[in-house]
């Protein structure tokens, strides 16, 4: 390789792998005693433009914070470096020592035991829980991205050039039209990952897959689907798999992902139960984030984190990036949205919308940030600017659903939830909100049915739970009521509405 040294510092000795847009190598960090090995990403945008480069930084120090971030944990390789070079970005990252797991551990001649694969599920499991904690999907799990680390055989997560915030979006080339991008492997990507919109339990079925492959020794492309359900069918190949295992791993890869368990947690506590049951280790349950509000929106966030998609916007020239610049502008507003400054997020809006006139997710998080600051009428402007760039934009249509409901014009909001629905009548949101004002209404059967449709896609949304109790309450269905209630607070306890309502049920009950 060359003596030359990256940065003055990194001196290349092996090339790991090209792509089109990524150069990936070994290199003695030569400032340090001893030289050590790092492994360092060459990125190198394809445009010499000022402004395309300007943005390829702004993009590769989001990247670089990700990756930072996500450095705190022993089993991810740590960011060293980020830097550019004539114009030209790099990041250095611990290098580490093993295998990865498809060169020889997961192989059609080595099938593992249940033990091994319990043990390995938990090991990553744990590793997900903190990734998910910091709001990305790894989004390309799969045996290659695992090794096994020489020093203490434990597996380190590796590749997060596939890292993305939850939602992430690009653009059609020359059209500016927002969409999400599907990346990973085929074979380990979920059906929803395939249409562009990742959850955190693509990551679970990844998981799942990778497992599979392991207890099976069979590829997951060697693996047939039942023509009936679409679900693998892989138990007859698994050997001594006992049922209770093989029950975890059909949940971990249903092909609905509301079927799908929900976060890391539901699976290590399933897997706790089985290694109660055989003597076994308990095992941890880490914490995660609450994921669903259904009286917020749901934001769609655009970094773009993938380091091999950063470069290939690049190319697509100056056009798209002025699109990119109105999306930079987003982002700013859902952080400033987020952070609760929302006359400043409205600016944000604006200036994207300045830009991308249709830029129908801007007018509708504008929509919220108005919304947040009593000024409804506003807030119905423009998601109603959202909904006639986008009419098949279910969020905008929920937005201008709760503009309506809290103006107290409930008929008009009723109408405009339906209209969500028939977008999307998986909208756990514009289910929960239809339910909340049908109670308004004095419609009580009727949000009963609305708010069970959001407990169906949803079922720990606890205040759908209590919103049932409510409706209940004022059908004088007391013991139901109290049962309803008593199920949100086995999610959420110390819910103010929540206790209030039992404390006025128990009350009644007390009376009768």
């Amino acid at each position: 390789m060359s003596d030359e040294l990256i940065g003055g510092r990194y001196r290349v000795i092996d090339c790991l792998r090209k792509t089109g847009f990524c150069e990936t190598y070994v290199a003695h960090d030569m400032q340090l005693p001893g030289y050590p090995r790092c492994v360092v990403k060459k990125l190198q945008p394809q445009s010499n433009e000022e402004f395309v480069l300007e943005t390829a930084r702004r993009l590769f120090t989001n990247e670089a914070n990700v990756l930072y971030r996500l450095s705190n944990h022993p089993q991810i390789p740590r960011l060293l470096a980020h830097l550019e070079v004539n114009e030209q970005f790099y990041l250095v990252q611990e290098f580490i020592e093993g295998k990865d797991l498809s060169q020889g551990e997961i192989h059609p001649n080595n099938r593992w035991s249940e033990e091994k694969v319990r043990s390995f599920l938990q090991e990553v499991l744990e590793i997900l829980a903190f990734v998910h904690q910091h709001n990305v999907i790894h989004r390309d799990i799969k045996p290659s991205n695992l090794i096994r680390r020489v020093t203490d055989e434990k597996i380190v997560l590796i590749d997060f050039g596939a890292v993305k915030e939850i939602s992430n979006m690009t653009l059609t080339e020359g059209q500016g039209n927002l969409l999400t991008v599907a990346i990973g492997t085929p074979g380990y990507m979920a059906s929803e990952q395939q249409r562009g919109d990742p959850r955190f339990n693509s990551d679970i079925y990844a998981l799942g897959i990778t497992a599979i492959q392991a207890i099976t020794g069979f590829h997951p492309d060697q693996l047939p689907r039942n023509p009936q359900t679409g679900e693998i069918s892989w138990r007859e190949r698994a050997g001594n798999c006992s049922n209770v295992l093989a029950n975890i791993l059909d949940k971990m890869v249903c092909n609905d992902f509301r079927e799908r368990y929900q976060n890391v947690n539901e699976v290590l506590d399933d897997l706790r139960q089985q290694s109660l049951s055989k003597g076994g280790k308990k095992i941890k349950s880490p914490s995660e984030p609450n994921l669903v509000d259904p009286k917020k929106p749901a934001r769609r966030w655009v970094w773009f984190a993938a380091i091999p998609l950063l470069l290939g916007l690049v190319f697509l020239g100056p056009r798209v990036w002025t699109v990119i610049k109105a999306m930079n502008y987003y982002n700013q507003g859902n952080l400033l949205n987020n952070e609760g400054k929302y006359e400043e997020a409205i600016d944000a809006f604006d200036q994207a919308i300045k830009i991308k006139p249709d830029f129908a997710e801007a007018w509708t998080n504008r929509g919220f940030a108005q919304g947040k600051l009593g000024r409804h009428l506003e807030k119905f402007s423009s998601c109603a600017q959202a909904t006639s760039y986008q009419p098949k934009f279910a969020e905008a249509w929920n937005c201008r659903g709760l503009a309506r409901s809290d103006l107290k014009q409930y008929e008009d909001a009723l109408q405009e939830f339906n209209q969500a629905l028939a977008v999307d009548q998986d909208f756990v949101n514009a289910w929960f909100n239809k339910g909340q004002v049908l109670i308004e209404l004095d419609r009580y059967d009727e949000a009963i049915t609305a708010t069970r449709k959001a407990l169906a896609i949803k079922p720990d949304l606890f205040l759908a739970w209590t919103q049932i109790c409510r409706a209940l309450y004022e059908l004088q269905q007391y013991q139901d009521a109290k049962a309803h209630c008593e199920e949100a607070r086995k999610i959420q306890p110390d819910h103010q509405t929540t206790v209030k309502l039992l404390e006025l049920i128990n009350s009644k009950l007390d009376n009768q």
